[in-house]
């Protein structure tokens, strides 16, 4: 068993998927989606993957692997505030402000020499992509009558951030944060896939709460921002098009309802497609201009 779960395959990928398929569940028959308690249970299994992909948390942080974590308890924090805090202006600007105080404290070094190298141009640019897309998803309020593919946009926007940012980090040769945004992936993918056969079956899926949506775009983005900021060989265009999902999101809500009327089941499909053409892209890139030894043969 033991050697099981030292399998880093099966932590990465597996684990988190079968995870994945079981909190949907969760919030289907036992817990409503916007129970605090599911929300835990998103922070425990996010803590989980933190802890043993990064180790336990180290005080004081040095390195900027070891404020990964602290980071992920900060999101987890402003999470679980109240309900009713969460959604409009107050989330937005809770999430502009948690975000830029994570790429201040991850790259003050690099701030600090004052060089302006692409790489920090790129770093830049993802943070303020991240930024304004994730404070516009997040500031988005719940429909009283939500569309078939509204419970999947959040969702699948940190799911085509997570997965391109993970082969964007372990092509720029940063292989732990790919192992992370990878089991974030995996995990965010298994509750797709259920809510999605839920709808296809003529059910309805449950949306993220606030708090969910918050503490997982949350993670997601800080890990990116850390590879933008020292994982050298990460191709700069890759990361600004993996920071674009959020943004994707805002632009894909409550249009497609009006263009495919119709074509209820399908449309969190095509939502999902649209979200995840930025990072399709950025893996493509990424893939490409990989560095030599890691280019697939493309190069």
């Amino acid at each position: 068993m033991s050697a099981i779960l030292g399998n880093a395959m099966v932590i990465t990928a597996a684990l988190p998927l079968l995870l994945g398929f079981v909190l949907p569940l969760l919030s289907r028959f036992a817990l409503p989606a916007s129970s605090p308690v599911l929300t835990l249970l998103w922070a425990a299994l996010l803590l989980f993957f933190y802890w043993d992909t990064l180790g336990p948390p180290v005080m004081p942080p040095v390195a900027a692997s070891q404020k990964l974590i602290y980071l992920a308890f900060a999101g987890i924090v402003i999470g679980l505030l109240p309900e009713r805090i969460m959604p409009g202006r107050t989330a937005s600007v809770l999430a502009v402000i948690a975000l830029a105080a994570a790429f201040l404290w991850l790259g003050w070094r690099r701030l600090a020499g004052g060089s302006l190298d692409l790489q920090m141009i790129a770093a830049l640019a993802v943070v303020l992509l991240a930024l304004i897309g994730a404070a516009m998803l997040i500031a988005k309020p719940s429909s009283p009558s939500p569309s078939a593919e509204e419970p999947f946009l959040a969702p699948a926007a940190v799911l085509s951030l997570a997965l391109s940012g993970a082969i964007v980090s372990v092509l720029g040769a940063s292989i732990v944060t790919g192992q992370l945004l990878g089991s974030l992936a995996a995990l965010i993918g298994g509750w797709c896939l259920v809510q999605y056969l839920a709808t296809s079956r003529g059910g309805a899926a449950s949306a993220w709460s606030k708090g969910v949506e918050f503490l997982l775009l949350y993670a997601a983005v800080t890990v990116l921002i850390q590879v933008a900021l020292l994982a050298p060989k990460a191709n700069p265009l890759a990361l600004v098009l993996s920071s674009l999902p959020p943004l994707a999101a805002v632009l894909v809500r409550g249009r497609l309802q009006g263009v495919l009327p119709g074509a209820g089941s399908l449309r969190p499909l095509i939502a999902g497609l649209l979200i995840a053409l930025p990072a399709m892209l950025a893996i493509v890139t990424a893939i490409v201009w990989a560095p030599h030894g890691a280019a697939l043969g493309f190069s």
